[in-house]
């Protein structure tokens, strides 16, 4: 059963609240007796109070006055008010009574039935009211509690999210370093003269397979840096067909590997306010996925148009598509082709498509399926847009990546023929410092196979007591040393007293802008990033033989 409601009973005669009582004797009612208004303030403290039946005519403070003072407190004024009298009243004292909070009268002799229904009234208005305040008060709990849930849930999303993005950028930089040997590796094994035919196709497809590896660990590390904010563009005025045609030679291998030539057409020369390299990326990537999903010995065309003038627009927008005729991408599945790790099945064939394009093999693998978010990111980065569009299974897709703020571009001048140095032509004395021991080996290797004389280091203090004996031109130096950081053994080498100090070079699993400007602060001449592509290390090889 509930609790009894408090009912409040004010006369001044105690044989009129012995009648009241008799009258309300009911099992949901406590009956609370006061014969003066001081006692009926104490009850009113005492208890929660439903309802109040209130003497009009009392001796000291009348029940009018009571009932002023009651309702001038703010915790009493919706309690209810039944007065009570023995005197018809004029309607002067009606109104007097409403003015201060009465609800009713009851003149005496009271007519029992009346007085228990008007109470009933107010007995179950109350039990309503604190029924909803009860709810209320629950409600506002379980609101509080799931707020307090959805707050710790929101902070582990977050939390799992900074986790996620820490780990990518530390696997893709765990995976650079065993790398670096099978890069050097495989580049020393290019270089040997004539290798048989079952050689040679053998280290042709080890050598697309690591440059699909190094894809991947690059793509996983621009997802992690865009997620964090820290992905940088380094715009510049750029020719657009330029971008185009060094993405198409970068992806040639991969496209010649199944015997299928990429077609470009342009209708227009501009340039563009873009990052060179990341433009580069993005159609190389959707390069790659035209390439995977399109039969051996197709056709993929690469269009440069001027966007704006061929929609009836006077913009200065320019439109890459890049145009195949592969498995396609039902209708419903071309957006969820851009969402991370997306992995869309082809209708007819079973075969997965759009989203799984960072780079591929020549077996139709499907890739990890960042390739089309990390680009569209790309390309939002650069205020520009990619979309895709396709008539569905079988019909092919066409990619579009649009650019703002593109001008035409001023007619190619002439370049002084520039002469360029081979490896070949001179000896350098040059100091690896590597505490991978694969790394440093193959790297030697590679150095000495183009005519170098080269000393190994393993860790930062023996690289630096070597450098201080053999005074070498060159040092390829690991950050990541045991004993002395590459940093620390640079900044040393910096400041030997003797000169000229060799160029030094950082060797890194890390290439954001911020390692760059360690290194560079630190007085590394450059910063390569693992594994090394060996033509950027030539060029550096190239740049410091004498005339």
């Amino acid at each position: 059963m509930e609790d009894p409601i408090n009912i409040l009973l004010v006369d001044d005669e105690a044989r009129n609240l012995d009648a009241l009582e008799a009258i309300l004797d009911d099992p949901g009612y406590r009956l609370l007796r006061a014969d003066h208004a001081d006692a009926a303030l104490r009850e009113l403290l005492r208890h929660d109070v439903a309802a109040i039946v209130l003497d009009i005519k009392m001796p000291g403070v009348s029940g009018f006055e009571l009932a002023n003072l009651i309702k001038g407190t703010k915790k009493f004024r919706q309690i209810p008010i039944l007065f009570l009298t023995a005197y018809h009243l004029e309607d002067e004292d009606v109104l007097a009574g409403y003015g201060v909070g009465a609800v009713d009268y009851l003149t005496k002799p009271i007519k029992p039935p009346i007085l228990r229904h008007k109470l009933a009234v107010f007995a179950d208005l109350f039990r309503k009211t604190r029924a909803l305040a009860e709810l209320n008060n629950t409600l506002e709990q379980r609101v509080k509690q799931r707020t307090e849930e959805l707050e710790q849930s929101e902070a582990a999303l977050r939390d799992a999210s900074r986790q996620k993005d820490q780990f990518l950028a530390t696997l893709a930089h765990e995976l650079r370093n065993p790398l670096a040997p099978l890069r050097t590796g495989l580049d020393i094994l290019m270089q040997q003269p004539a290798p048989p035919p079952a050689t040679s196709r053998v280290l042709g497809a080890m050598n697309r397979q690591l440059d699909h590896m190094v894809r991947l660990i690059d793509d996983l590390l621009d997802v992690s840096r865009i997620s964090r904010g820290m992905l940088e563009l380094r715009r510049e005025p750029s020719e657009l067909a330029a971008i185009i045609a060094n993405a198409i030679e970068s992806a040639r291998p991969f496209i010649a590997a199944k015997q299928q030539t990429v077609v470009f057409s342009s209708s227009v020369r501009v340039r563009a306010d873009v990052d060179p390299t990341r433009i580069t990326q993005i159609i190389g990537n959707l390069l790659h996925n035209a390439a995977k999903f399109s039969a051996a010995g197709a056709e993929i065309r690469v269009e440069l148009a001027d966007n704006d003038n061929a929609n009836g627009g006077g913009g200065d927008d320019i439109a890459i598509h890049v145009i195949d005729r592969g498995i396609g991408i039902p209708p419903g599945e071309i957006e969820r082709a851009f969402d991370m790790f997306a992995q869309v099945r082809s209708a007819t064939t079973g075969t997965t498509s759009g989203g799984t394009t960072s780079g591929g093999t020549t077996s139709g693998g499907t890739g990890l399926g960042i390739g089309l978010s990390l680009a569209r990111r790309l390309a939002e980065l650069h205020g520009g847009s990619l979309v895709a569009h396709s008539e569905g299974a079988g019909h092919g897709s066409t990619f579009t990546l649009r650019l703002k703020g593109a001008a035409i571009a001023p007619p190619p001048t002439a370049k002084a023929p520039q002469h360029t140095r081979r490896a070949g032509d001179g000896k350098l004395a040059i100091v690896v410092i590597e505490d991978n021991d694969d790394a440093a080996d193959t790297l030697a290797m590679w150095l000495e196979s183009l005519g170098h004389s080269v000393k190994v280091a393993r860790t930062g203090p023996e690289g630096l007591d070597l450098v201080r004996e053999s005074r070498p031109q060159l040092v390829l130096c690991d950050v990541g040393l045991p004993g002395m950081d590459g940093v620390e053994v640079c900044r040393h080498v910096k400041a030997l007293p003797a000169g000229p100090h060799p160029i030094m070079v950082a060797l890194t699993g890390w290439g954001m802008e911020a390692d760059r400007k360690r290194t560079r602060d630190a007085g590394f001449d450059h910063h390569l990033v693992k594994p090394v592509a060996p033509d950027k290390l030539r060029d550096i090889l190239d740049a410091m033989h004498p005339s």
